[in-house]
């Protein structure tokens, strides 16, 4: 088993990376990136001294170390200057003609971007790594969801402090965007508002775990809503303080699509619970009604901005239609090749017409056109591909998993929460919320497999 001495630093520093502006710039991701790697060399040294990695560990992660290994060696393929003059993106052969010198072509356009864009990858292809090799251990696995719902507290009750106070700002900084949104301490308020919904996930399912028990008789609803009264605030006050807390600084950040991908995520959480009987279908049923009712109220009390956004909204209208099209149309210069891992920015420079050259665009405001924009057709499809595989353990561990079946509808619930916003905003772009996110699915992913037999085979 990974020794517990990691468990205690891993969660600070995965848990911390949402204080400064969510780790989204040059100083914090590095240092995040680093921090990350130390533990992954100690993790690996630990491991050694006790003899390795189970082997059904490595035989589980196979799929997803395949894929995620094609992936980066992709990555790294883009940015060598040895590569064939027509692999090399058709805007290095403008620029040589333009300048009149001699350059080294490479696939992508900026081969500093893509490192830098590669390295934030890898930190968190090691955050998962070692989030589920401590999460098969069912008290680490239970620990860091409190460790994550607490979390979520402090940051969503920071939020509604500085919002209510009127204070507008962010840390010490005095804001500079979303003035009169909740961003907590983010700087975006849609990646806040699909932080808070992660935190309203995890509460949910945190309270459906720990009252949901001893409710599979037959149970009137009267007897239902007793039995949560008498123990909720004994039981459960953390998750009932997390909901309360989370919903109410999602609906104050005013964002559409995190409202709307929170909403999802919590349909598809609720279906996991009702398809694989993890709590009787009348406690399901109840405790949905009474969770409703809650988000109904607090849309009531703070949700005038949410409905004038909402009225004024008219995808004509939006530029974003717009981007999206410019994109798509730039996308068939270098479909299979891309432009280079996190080189957004830079290339799309060279595409954008008229109506979107009055401002710097920095993400393409959908996560799968970026992909392809940058990436090539082929290599979005294994990022596709390595979601699909999550998704799968996840569902694999509703069906077949006995016990703590929360954590795999965790899983699901969060990826499709991510799957959902990528659509139309870049949260998985910010460092601070993208560990957060992979914390909660690695520890999914190792609970959503059967129990070993003998526990010499690794926990």
């Amino acid at each position: 088993m990974t020794q517990k001495f990691i468990l205690f630093p891993f969660l600070a520093i995965v848990l911390l990376a949402p204080l400064p502006f969510a780790s989204n710039r040059p100083w914090s991701w590095a240092l995040l990136s680093l921090l990350v790697g130390v533990l992954v060399v100690m993790d690996a040294l630990f491991s050694g001294r006790q003899g390795g990695n189970s082997r059904r560990f490595m035989r589980r992660m196979l799929p997803g170390i395949l894929l995620a290994g094609l992936i980066v060696v992709w990555i790294l393929f883009q940015t060598f200057d040895s590569v064939a003059p027509d692999m090399a993106h058709p805007l290095w052969r403008e620029m040589s003609r333009t300048i009149s010198a001699n350059v080294k072509p490479t696939i992508t356009l900026d081969t500093e971007a893509t490192m830098s864009a590669l390295t934030r990858l890898l930190s968190y292809c090691g955050v998962f790594w070692i989030g589920a090799r401590l999460g098969r251990d069912p008290d680490n696995a239970q620990f860091m969801l409190k460790s994550f719902v607490v979390a979520s507290c402090l940051y969503a009750a920071y939020g509604l402090l500085v919002f209510f106070a009127e204070l507008e700002a962010i840390l010490w900084y005095e804001k500079w965007a979303y003035r009169g949104d909740l961003t907590s301490t983010f700087v975006n308020r849609n990646s806040y508002a699909t932080f808070a919904g992660l935190g309203l996930i995890a509460s949910v399912a945190l309270i459906t775990q720990l009252l949901g028990r001893g409710l599979r008789g037959d149970h009137t609803k009267r007897e239902i809503l007793l039995d949560l009264a008498d123990r909720a605030f004994a039981q459960a006050w953390l998750p009932i303080l997390g909901i309360f807390l989370t919903a109410f600084a999602l609906l104050l950040t005013h964002s559409r699509g995190g409202l709307l991908s929170t909403g999802f995520a919590l349909l598809v959480l609720f279906l996991a619970f009702s398809y694989t009987k993890t709590v009787s279908r009348k406690f399901g049923i109840t405790f949905l009604a009474v969770i409703l009712l809650f988000l109904l109220v607090t849309y009531v009390v703070a949700g005038d901005v949410v409905d004038l956004r909402f009225a004024r909204t008219s995808f004509a209208s939006e530029i974003r239609d717009e981007l999206f099209a410019e994109i798509i149309a730039a996308i068939p210069s270098n479909p299979y090749l891309g432009t280079g891992y996190g080189t957004f920015e830079q290339a799309f420079m060279a595409y954008k017409s008229y109506p979107l050259s009055g401002a710097n665009w920095d993400k393409a405001h959908n996560s799968y056109l970026e992909l392809v924009f940058e990436l090539g057709i082929p290599a979005t499809i294994a990022v596709v591909g390595l979601f699909l595989w999550l998704a799968g353990v996840f569902i694999h561990g509703l069906l077949h998993r006995i016990r703590r079946r929360v954590f795999a509808a965790i899983g699901l619930s969060a990826t499709a929460l991510v799957g959902a916003h990528a659509l139309v905003d870049f949260s998985l772009q910010i460092p601070g919320f993208t560990v957060c996110y992979v914390l909660l699915v690695s520890v999914a992913w190792a609970q959503s497999w059967p129990t070993p037999r003998r526990a010499s085979e690794g926990v």
